[in-house]
């Protein structure tokens, strides 16, 4: 067989020496089931199916020039199944291809002549019908006939049966010649199976989607750069998915030409999964031959960075194998260099040091989001002072304060930028890196190295770019010089296409550029010099037209913005002919609670009177977190499902926040709000007087006395309002030692208690964080009550949100495995402030009420949305916190790589100060614009908008927002509340009780039942006999096993606390082979948990061990530019491991690739963390509705395995997806009988929750 070089996307292929082909997924590793069989089944992709030696084949390469030759010994088996395919995924363009080696041309025509008569008179053309055959490069050269189309049909072969015709012996390698056509599987003129596309109504024919003509000509637009203007709702990712079907269906490329980059992975697989979807659909590939190395490839910006410095940067000196930090890691390495400075620092010396460990990591992600250097920064602050220290001064001859604070923190960011460098050097010397610094060098080798983008650009013929609104400078430099340039030679003119919308352009607190999107054309300009075209997305298939108009109108402002105005293109969204108007209801109210209490009503009646099918289809959108918690609170109470949706709105629910409360108390001294949360909450109810008198206690260890007497809400606040003086009053210095002062009995009884609890967690504070968690959670109590709370009402979904928390701290932990508690605490506050520690929080498919932020509602969809708090100062709202002037940790603004469209500093003057705020106060009111637009836009049918005038704590009115009067201009105003004159939630300064008093009816109700098992328990003690349970039904039933687990719960606990010495506790968490092990003997578990023992080497569990190597090794390894190879399969192993290889590659799965293998899950269960790794997922069902298989790789007996292994991977694959687990399979596979063991039944989270809490609460 003859291969081009640098076909492949395998091992073996010459794309990988550019860098990237390999790594569109990591577990995608397919043979064909039609591949030439005569090679070994299961040699590995980077071992040659030729059988010569590495040093031969290297001769081939090198007489073959641009091409390899495949050779095998014989024929015996080429005929096999009418024809031989192609190995793995060949670019051939669709031409024959000669042989190329020294002295073989005149043998390759004769062998040829014969070749083509064996199958003249059944399969002349080869080709589709009537579709001409284009020539091959012998026939239009010398009028021959060409080579044949050997493979492309099973009834194509010669008369005997061999389907390849005779062969020539190639006398200097011993070795039979086999001369073929090679096929791309999915390219033009692959088989008959393919589908060629002449016509745009073909296309629409062949996916079944009527496109309207804008998305026609987005999708048929010419081979050159292009910027798509996609709307909400337009069907971008359905436009992508169908330009790569209509660019590979008229063979202008192949599949594996084609490069795709996105934000998240969930984007990128879902972009990836739709376009393979289409092209099969279509017809443009031949889905029985599939091979994925011949897909396209499509990954994050971040991922497509690291993998071209991967293979790259050794060109700019930098080392591929860098480990990759974030979060945590990140926020360490900073407190180091900050703890080692040797100061002195004049400057920073007001802040604490974990402020200006925070405002390196801003001042340095600033630096490499924008490419600018520290020396930069330090030259352009050193010219600020001294302009502002020149400038002209007030009528009192002094210098302006705006101008002297400015001058402050530019002093501050020329020490900040020594830290800064120091922290880029501790990293380099590490070998640690971050994502931003990727891109930074990667952008460096794009610019400097040019044979890089050359290559590249010959690799990836086509380039999609999705969300470009979003992307940075940084990555903005990047594409631009890898896939543009001055000349044709060098790039201009290479088909790039930008997908996105400025108008959606929400994340610029994160670094995005939304200019990048409006400078594309010029950018990215066509061959010919010109600007590229734009193609406008305006066809909303989503909303009615009412809520269209809404936002059209709400997006206004920012179209009429000169730096956002495309001339000739209309860009307001329509709906298509026949969609539903849709309807805007808003609503006003005089109070927040009026405001939370209506809305949580209107769900209710929403959902019963059938305006939506199911809870899912209704989502409440916040601009602020703390929205979240009141309108949590009240449809809890009403019993209604609800999912907070991101870790930034987990830390609003009061569970969530206790716990993050206990953390900062432990990781800070100098957290007395958080103190003040602990010692007030219902563990511990400090009184007031008691609270009084250990604030008076720390201000006097703080040497900041104050006289009794006091006022006492005057006392706290100005507990609370310390900050950054090093004479800070700490409370959690005061609880240590509390002092002679005048506390109640029971009041220093709680206070030395909590003392006692914090002491004993502080020694644990060193461990990894997700123990720390679980230790803070198990000392608060608060599974024992969200367990118990749970059984008594249903509705209660306290638990499933610290479920998500403890989840969402694991996953995060994952990523830098060891972090610590400040890094944790960093992270939780960037949440808080943010929502910018996770990637796009990933919504489930469970039926509840969907509450989250606006951020984290960005290309999600519902029936039913509302939008409360529409207030001013609430959204629009916020602060300015990027004003390089008062921020020492912020680049200043001409140093941006964006400078030419974000405001300036006209001059260094106090007037001149005033206006750039002013600017910068607009500019975050265009952001606000931006995200009232992506809100509205996210309802299909039915959106609901709200405000209120007063809520707790304000002593001035809120105004309606104008998004409010807006959207009430094209709908109905239900409900409007005359503001009162004077806040009513301050309740007109009467006493309010505290703490809470007990609900007097609940108390009543468990008196009731407390008699009720007193008297039951009087009657057993006589007759020896209790009464059964009866119950009707099986929700009876299922109610009464909760009962009975929260009183298993309670009961232990009790004991435990009565022992006065808690029992052997399982460990902060268990893996699901611990939890196995515990199921299947406790008592061995625990006795090995007491006095563990090393465990005696058993040859099986090394075997299985070392087969679930190789299957790591088989599908994970990924290619590099330095060409490294692992050893071939089974080489080295003993015989027992050789038998399982074989046995695996001989069954159901040896031509089956994983779409993920050791997958890594954290879950929260029954108040046990569990982790536990996932061996193989296979994707049963790809699309919306995707189906999923999951695989346990057993290699003893797979029948007396523990369905319960099953079930948490089970679960865990669901959550990880945001799916429902009907929609996973999961079963065993009995590798060496070739055998699917699939159990009975698999419980859900229910039923595992139930499992884990008997097994827990037994021992």
């Amino acid at each position: 067989m003859v291969q081009p070089v640098g076909a492949g996307r395998g091992r073996g292929g010459g794309h990988a020496v550019h860098g990237l082909a390999g790594g569109a997924r990591p577990c995608r590793r397919a043979r064909g089931r039609g591949a030439v069989r005569g090679r070994r089944r299961g040699r590995r992709r980077d071992r040659h199916a030729d059988g010569l030696g590495r040093s031969a084949r290297a001769g081939l390469v090198r007489q073959a020039a641009h091409y390899r030759l495949q050779v095998r010994a014989g024929v015996a088996d080429a005929g096999r199944g009418g024809g031989v395919r192609a190995v793995g995924g060949l670019p051939t363009g669709g031409g024959r291809r000669r042989l190329r080696c020294a002295g073989a041309v005149d043998r390759q025509r004769r062998s040829a002549a014969g070749l083509l008569a064996a199958r003249r008179g059944r399969c002349a053309e080869g080709t589709q019908p009537g579709r001409p055959r284009r020539p091959s490069a012998p026939q239009r050269r010398s009028g021959g006939a060409g080579l044949p189309d050997l493979g492309a049909s099973p009834h194509c072969a010669s008369a005997s049966g061999a389907g390849v015709g005779p062969l020539r012996r190639d006398p200097g390698r011993g070795v039979s010649l086999v001369l073929l056509r090679v096929e791309l599987p999915g390219h033009v003129g692959a088989g008959d199976h393919v589908r060629r596309l002449r016509f745009a109504r073909e296309l629409c024919d062949a996916l079944g989607i009527e496109f309207s003509s804008q998305q026609l000509d987005a999708i048929t637009a010419p081979l050159e750069p292009g910027v798509v203007i996609a709307g909400a709702g337009s069907g971008k990712t359905t436009v992508m998915a169908a330009r790569v079907v209509w660019l590979v269906g008229t063979g202008q490329v192949r599949p594996e030409q084609v490069l795709g980059l996105t934000f998240t992975r969930k984007a990128a697989a879902e972009l990836s999964t739709r376009v393979r979807a289409a092209l099969q659909r279509a017809g443009a590939v031949d889905a029985s031959g599939v091979d994925d190395a011949g897909e396209q490839l499509i990954m994050t910006y971040d991922a497509f960075a690291a993998r071209l410095v991967n293979d790259h940067g050794l060109r700019v000196g930098v080392e591929p194998d860098a480990r990759m930090i974030t979060g945590a890691a990140r926020f360490r390495l900073a407190s180091r260099v900050v703890a080692a400075a040797p100061g002195p620092f004049r400057h920073l010396a007001r802040l604490k040091p974990d402020s200006v460990t925070e405002q390196v990591l801003r001042l340095d992600a600033d630096l490499t989001s924008h490419l600018a250097e520290v020396d930069d920064v330090c030259a352009e602050s050193a010219a600020f002072v001294a302009e502002a220290y020149s400038a002209p001064t007030n009528n009192r001859r002094q210098m302006f304060a705006s101008l002297r604070d400015a001058a402050a923190r530019a002093s501050e960011r020329v020490e900040l930028a020594g830290l800064v460098e120091n922290f880029q050097a501790l990293k380099r010397d590490l070998g640690a890196v971050e994502f931003a610094d990727q891109m930074a060098v990667a952008a460096r080798l794009a610019r400097d190295v040019p044979d890089v983008s050359a290559a590249l650009r010959e690799q990836f013929t086509v380039v999609l770019l999705d969300e470009y609104q979003d992307t940075s400078s940084a990555q903005a430099e990047l594409l631009r010089a890898l896939f543009s340039g001055a000349t044709p030679q060098e790039g201009r003119g290479h088909p790039v296409t930008a997908v996105g919308d400025p108008c959606q352009a929400i994340y610029g607190w994160r670094g995005a550029a939304a200019s990048n999107i409006i400078t594309f054309p010029a950018s990215f300009p066509r061959a010919d010099g010109e600007p590229a075209l734009a193609y406008p997305l305006t066809v909303n298939r989503r909303s009615g037209q009412v809520i269209l108009d809404a936002a059209n109108a709400l997006a206004a402002s920012l179209r009429s913005d000169p730096e956002l105005r495309w001339d000739g293109i209309d860009v307001d969204l329509v709906a298509p002919d026949g969609t539903p108007p849709g309807e805007i209801t808003a609503a006003t109210f005089d109070t927040q609670h009026g405001e939370v209490a209506w809305v949580a009503d209107r769900i209710v009646a929403s959902h019963d009177s059938a305006l939506v099918p199911s809870w899912r289809d209704i989502a409440v959108l916040t601009r602020r977190n703390s929205t979240i918690r009141p309108l949590y609170a009240a449809l809890v109470a009403r019993g209604v499902p609800v999912e907070i949706v991101g870790l930034d709105g987990l830390l609003e629910v009061p569970e969530v926040a206790d716990v993050v409360a206990m953390l900062r108390v432990l990781g800070d001294v100098t957290a007395n709000p958080d103190v003040v949360r602990v010692l007030t909450g219902p563990r511990w109810a400090l009184g007031p007087a008691d609270l009084g008198q250990l604030g008076r206690r720390a201000a006097e260890l703080s040497g900041l006395a104050r006289p009794d007497g006091g006022d006492f809400a005057d006392e706290v606040a100005a507990t609370l309002a310390q900050a950054e003086s090093a004479a800070i009053v700490s409370l959690a210095e005061a609880l240590e030692s509390p002092g002679e002062r005048p506390y109640s009995d029971e009041g220093l009884r709680r206070i030395q208690a909590c003392a006692l609890e914090l002491r004993s967690l502080r020694r644990h504070v060193g461990e990894p964080v997700t123990d720390l968690v679980r230790r803070v959670i198990a000392a608060l109590g608060l599974e024992v009550e969200l367990a118990v709370r749970a059984a008594a009402s249903p509705a209660d979904h306290g638990a499933r949100q610290l479920h998500a928390f403890v989840a969402a701290v694991a996953a995060y932990v994952d990523v830098d495995g060891d972090g610590s508690l400040p890094g944790l605490l960093a992270y939780l506050r960037a949440e808080a402030e943010h929502g910018a520690g996770l990637e796009q929080a990933v919504v489930s498919h469970d039926d509840s009420v969907k509450l989250m932020t606006i951020h984290k509602a960005k290309g999600l969809e519902w029936e039913l949305v509302f939008l409360p708090s529409l207030a001013e100062g609430v959204f629009p709202g916020g602060r300015v916190t990027d004003n390089w002037l008062r921020n020492a940790g912020v680049l200043p603004a001409p140093l941006r790589g964006d400078a030419a469209s974000v405001p300036q500093l006209a001059e260094v003057s106090d007037s001149a100060t005033k206006a750039y705020d002013a600017a910068l106060r607009d500019e975050l009111r265009r952001g606000d614009d931006r995200l009232a637009y992506v809100a509205v836009t996210r309802a299909r049918q039915h959106l609901v908008a709200t405000t209120h005038t007063w809520a707790p704590g304000l002593s001035k009115p809120r105004a309606v927002s104008p998004y409010l009067v807006t959207l009430a201009s094209f709908g109905e105003l239900a409900v409007c509340e005359q503001p009162s004159a004077t806040n009513p939630s301050e309740g007109g300064g009467g006493l309010v009780p505290w703490p809470a008093p007990v609900d007097q009816a609940a108390y009543a109700r468990r008196r009731e039942v407390a008699d009720e098992i007193g008297r039951l328990r009087d009657a057993y003690a006589l007759s020896g006999v209790m009464p059964e349970d009866r119950v009707a039904t099986l929700d009876e039933a299922s109610r009464v096993a909760e009962w009975d687990a929260a009183a298993d719960r309670l009961l232990a606990e009790a004991r435990a606390s009565r022992s006065g010495r808690p029992p052997l506790s399982l460990p902060p968490y268990l893996s699901a082979t611990a939890l196995l092990a515990l199921d299947a003997d406790a008592e061995g578990y625990l006795s090995e948990l007491a006095r563990p023992m090393p465990a005696r080497p058993v040859r099986s569990s090394r075997v299985g061990e070392a087969f679930h190597a190789w299957i790591e090794r088989r599908f994970l390894t990924a290619p590099s530019l330095l060409g490294r190879e692992d050893d071939a399969d089974g080489e080295g192993a003993d015989a027992a491991l050789k038998v399982l290889i074989d046995t695996f590659l001989a069954g159901r799965f040896a031509d089956r690739t994983p779409q993920a293998i050791e997958v890594p899950f954290t879950l929260f269960l029954g108040g046990q963390v569990v982790r536990g790794r996932i061996d193989a997922v296979y994707e049963q069902q790809p699309g919306p509705e995707g189906r999923w298989l999951l695989i346990d790789w057993k290699t003893g007996s797979g029948r007396r395995a523990n369905p319960l292994q099953l079930a948490i991977y089970r679960l865990a694959w669901a959550e990880l997806m945001g799916v429902e687990i009907d929609r996973i399979e999961a079963a065993f596979y009995d590798v060496r009988h070739d055998e699917l063991i699939y159990p009975a039944s698999l419980p859900d989270r229910a039923g595992l929750e139930a499992e884990v809490t008997r097994l827990v609460a037994a021992h």
